[in-house]
């Protein structure tokens, strides 16, 4: 139940689920993430980490 709530929690960001949507269609380097979505490559960097460990 923990594991799925985490995981919830990591997608309930629109810019988190944006990444996985981008994701989900091919792979995408941080930087290109981070243009399509208008932030820094650490904050893209940070997002993509919470999804890992979710």
């Amino acid at each position: 139940m923990e594991a799925r709530a985490r995981i919830i929690k990591a997608m309930a960001h629109p810019t988190r689920l944006f990444i996985v949507d981008e994701l989900a269609r091919g792979e995408r380097c941080v930087c290109d993430l981070a243009e399509m979505v208008g932030a820094d490559v650490s904050t893209v960097s940070k997002h993509l980490s919470i999804l890992r460990n979710a």
